[in-house]
């Protein structure tokens, strides 16, 4: 709201202030040149205008003339002489306005309804401050005063008429107590003051402020006191949980809690004593869980009893160890529990596997493959779920047969070649060849043999060049007229091509407009032609120097025909002219009157003010302005009695002075008051005295004394417990000798050796360790005794060690184990038979390792390629029929008979040979 009244203001003041400039203009146009070279606007020593009123004589103020001027803070309100001004207008001080309240130069009222404030501030009386909740918030120069810091000297509080300000806040002005008509009120330099808990000031009977005394709450620690009574009452937190220490089963413990007592020092400051009072506290603990439950790990599973070697039945055992408090002690219970296990006897030999016969050799990838492959099925007798149960799986190997020289394809051609072996360029007959590719098995796999095709082939000439073309010269280039930027040229061109299997020429003209391009633009085709010149033109009042501008009309090529262009030119050397001396923007202009300053003290009624005058002529071309500062004197009314310098102040309270052995005495010191009169600051000096105690917590009587320490309380299983005795303490309080009792804890301990806690505990047997290969071995478990040590329970642990064997029919040793087998033992001419080999196999009896043999028996093959049988050849064939030149060729089958994969093959395969040569008759060739 107050940043919209101030640009309302600004805006009325430039309209206003036009006007005026206007009004000059009109009636004083000649004047300048009467005005003094020093003159600042106040005087005129030019002559008059003839007949017309002089605008530089000064006119006399009102009122109501619609501005601003005299002594008047807005327009035609406030200063000594005007009405007061409304709520939005201009204002100097608070009784320039009609509702009394001045901020920030503009009339505003008390309600802070329309004042926004930043997050850590508040409005008081239309203006924002610093927010606090108690003094603590502000800085010594300010007071909290209805949760604003408000500043102790006054220097933002306006107040209303009737009123002053006091310590930054605005009361009823009085010149003595008889002039306050509120209950309470005291006329203080010149205001009157009614005092309060809450007005941020230390006043009344306050020991700081807003504490202390009679009628306000107690102060805070660090805050001024005379009486313990000015301090907070003291204060205890609640009994902490029973602590029983780290015994679970401990059934006596103690509590604290903490008494935090406020006293008056001897600083005459409120000081903070703590003081931490112990009780005994007691629980029952019977049953109650004193230790996490230990369960421990599942043994190996073991056979139940004698059983096959397929069985799956087994037993396991493990110990639960838990800790129950019985007594005030933790004693131990250990539970043992079993439960079925399954053995993993799966995939475990429990009879001799059994082989079938191979099959026949297949599965070959392709005709000319020769390694196939054969099986036969394999029983394997196994324990699953229990059960010895079967297995067949299938057992393979690979086999061969031969396939050389068979054919695994058709023939393929190639496409003829391109015709070649022409008699010149314009040559028409050649000749063209293609590959035949035939396809054969041979070391398995399927290969081919080429073989080449010839014959004659033709092709067409006709058009074909056959002679490089020979080119004569450009003749000139020739143009349709001068601007003209394409012509055209010619030349003759000679070309040889093959016609009827020869080379011939022919002759034609070729013609090129490319070369003959050129470029006219620009090119004059004409005359030049002038325009007249403009006026002369200036960018402002002041300036000295111009332009002027005229057409220019040029006859050019443009694009292959004569065209017309027209620039402007420009000319400034002929446009400069003298501005030196004019008046320009507003000619002279004046400030208001600044606020009246500059007084030596708060005392001192006379000061001075002052405003800015600022004349504008040309020169040098710009606009330059001379501004001058006018001063004034001006003075003030200062109430009497108006607190000046540092106010009222107070020396430092003398040391209190008590007799010894008392607790309370006096104490003085002097308060200096200082106000204005006469225009000066006087001082007045008065001596204040008050009463004041020793310290509270001295000691007095006989001091502190303590009685025995109790016996030794030890919970049962504990190795330490506690003792008690009373401390009292005489000490002074607000004057007076106090006694007070509090109890003293200590520690003590049990007998060294005597058994605590759980006393001796054993863990689980360990799983047996036993070497790899072996049937027996060792397992352990850990002995724990727990006996007292200077008050803490400490804990030995022991080793203890057993025997223990593994399970009988566990493998051991190397395991099962196998001989080589022997040589197959295969008839003459046969391609199968049989071999042998022993199977060793250990396993733990009783914790020994014992071994049984057994004898093994397979089928075996013969060597593949071994020979089962004799070679027998079939008969030649006729001999073939070949052309001229060739050899005729026969063949014939021959069957061999060899072992492969364990079976007798027979394999057929194709015998060749040449026959006869087919010559040629006498005198014929071969082709």
């Amino acid at each position: 709201m107050v940043q919209w009244i101030r640009g309302q203001r600004s805006l009325q003041k430039t309209w206003w202030i036009a006007a005026i400039f206007v009004f000059v203009l009109a009636c004083n146009i000649d004047d300048g040149g009467a005005l003094r070279s020093d003159d600042v606007g106040d005087l005129d020593v030019g002559q008059l205008d003839s007949g017309q009123p002089d605008a530089d004589a000064q006119p006399a103020f009102s009122c109501d003339d619609g501005e601003q001027n005299g002594q008047e803070s807005g327009v035609d309100c406030g200063g000594p002489d005007c009405a007061t001004c409304e709520l939005g207008e201009s204002c100097g001080t608070s009784s320039d306005c009609a509702s009394g309240f001045c901020t920030a130069g503009v009339c505003v009222d008390e309600s802070c309804a329309d004042v926004a404030c930043a997050a850590d501030e508040t409005c008081y009386r239309s203006v924002c401050y610093l927010a606090c909740e108690d003094s603590d918030g502000c800085d010594p120069s300010s007071r909290c005063y209805q949760g604003s810091c408000v500043p102790l000297d006054c220097s933002t509080t306006e107040c209303s008429e009737g009123e002053t300000c006091y310590r930054g806040v605005c009361y009823g002005a009085c010149s003595g107590d008889e002039g306050c008509s509120e209950e309470g009120a005291e006329c203080v330099e010149g205001s009157c003051v009614v005092s309060t808990c809450d007005d941020g000031l230390q006043n009344g009977d306050e020991t700081d402020i807003d504490c202390g005394g009679s009628e306000c709450e107690a102060c805070a620690p660090g805050k001024m006191c005379v009486l313990g009574e000015d301090c907070q009452e003291p204060l205890a937190t609640p009994w902490s949980d029973c602590d029983f220490g780290e015994g679970t089963c401990a059934e006596v413990g103690t509590q604290t809690r903490t008494v935090t007592t406020s006293s008056c020092g001897d600083a005459m400051t409120c000081e903070v004593s703590e003081e931490v009072q112990t009780q005994e506290c007691t629980r029952q603990t019977d049953d109650q869980t004193c230790g996490e439950t230990v369960t421990g790990e599942w043994g190996a599973c073991q056979g139940a009893g004698e059983q096959g070697v397929c069985t799956t039945e087994g037993q396991r055992r493990r110990v639960i160890t838990s800790y129950v408090c019985a007594d005030g002690g933790c004693e131990v219970v250990e539970e043992e529990e079993f439960e079925a296990c399954v053995l993993d006897t799966n995939a475990q030999a429990c009879g001799a596997p059994e082989a079938g016969a191979w099959s026949a050799c297949g599965g070959f990838d392709s005709v000319c493959d020769q390694d196939g492959t054969r099986s036969r099925t394999v029983t394997y007798f196994e324990c699953d779920g229990g059960d010895c149960n079967e297995r067949v799986d299938t057992e393979t190997e690979t086999c061969l047969r031969a396939t050389t020289g068979a054919s695994c394809g058709e023939e393929t051609y190639s496409p003829w070649s391109a015709c070649e072996g022409f008699s010149g360029v314009c040559g028409q007959t050649g000749t063209q060849s293609r590959t035949v590719t035939y396809r054969e098995c041979a070391g398995g796999v399927c290969s081919t043999r080429t073989a080449t095709e010839s014959q004659t082939c033709t092709r067409s000439t006709n058009g074909t060049q056959c002679q490089a073309d020979a080119t004569g010269n450009w003749s000139s280039c020739t143009y349709a007229n001068s601007c003209s930027d394409s012509g055209s040229r010619t030349r003759t061109v000679t070309e040889y091509a093959c016609q009827g299997g020869s080379c011939a020429q022919t002759s034609r003209t070729e013609t090129d407009t490319a070369g003959c391009a050129r470029h006219t633009n620009g090119i004059s085709c004409g005359g030049v032609t002038n325009g007249s010149w403009s006026n002369c033109g200036y960018a402002s009042q002041c300036s000295t120097s111009g332009s002027r501008t005229r057409t220019v009309t040029y006859q050019e090529c443009a694009s292959g025909s004569c065209s017309t262009r027209s620039v402007v030119e420009t000319d400034t050397a002929s446009c400069t002219r003298s501005t030196a001396g004019n008046s320009c923007e507003g000619g002279v202009t004046e400030t208001p009157w600044t606020t009246c300053s500059g007084f030596a003290d708060v005392c001192d009624t006379t000061g001075t003010r002052s405003r800015q005058v600022t004349t504008r002529t040309c020169s040098g071309g710009t606009c330059q302005s001379n501004t001058l500062t006018e001063n004034g004197s001006c003075t003030r009314t200062v109430a009497p009695g108006t607190t000046c310098g540092a106010g009222t102040t107070w020396d430092s309270w003398s040391s209190c002075n008590i007799a010894s052995g008392q607790c309370s005495g006096t104490q003085t010191r002097t308060r200096t008051d200082r106000t204005c009169s006469g225009g000066n600051c006087q001082s007045t000096n008065t001596t204040e005295t008050q009463s004041c105690n020793r310290s509270n917590g001295t000691t007095c009587g006989s001091g502190i004394t303590h009685s025995n320490w109790s016996s030794c309380s030890i919970a049962s299983g504990q190795c330490s417990g506690t003792q008690t005795r009373t401390r009292t303490e005489r000490t002074c309080s607000n004057g007076t000798c106090t006694s007070a009792n509090f109890t003293e804890t200590q520690s003590c301990n049990q007998s060294n050796g005597t058994t605590c806690d759980s006393g001796i505990t054993h863990s689980n047997w360990s799983s047996c360790n036993i070497a790899s290969g072996q049937c027996s071995g060792t397992q352990t478990r850990t002995r724990t005794e727990r006996t007292c040590s200077n008050g803490t329970c400490t804990s030995a642990n022991f080793t203890e060690t057993q025997s223990c064997n593994q399970s009988n029919g566990t493998t051991c040793g190397s395991g099962t184990t196998w001989n080589n087998w022997s040589s197959c033992n295969v008839a003459s001419n046969q391609c199968t038979g049989t071999r042998t080999r022993t199977r060793t196999e250990r396993t733990c009896s009783s914790g020994t390792c014992a071994s049984n043999n057994f004898t093994e028996s397979q089928n075996c093959n013969a060597s593949n390629g071994t020979t089962c049988g004799a070679t027998t050849h079939g008969n030649w064939s006729s001999c073939s029929i070949v052309p001229i030149c060739e050899w005729s060729t026969r063949s014939r089958s021959v069957t061999t008979r060899t072992c492969s994969g364990g079976s007798c093959q027979t394999n057929t395969s194709t015998e060749w040979a040449n026959c006869s040569y087919n010559s040629p008759n006498p005198g014929q060739e071969c082709p």
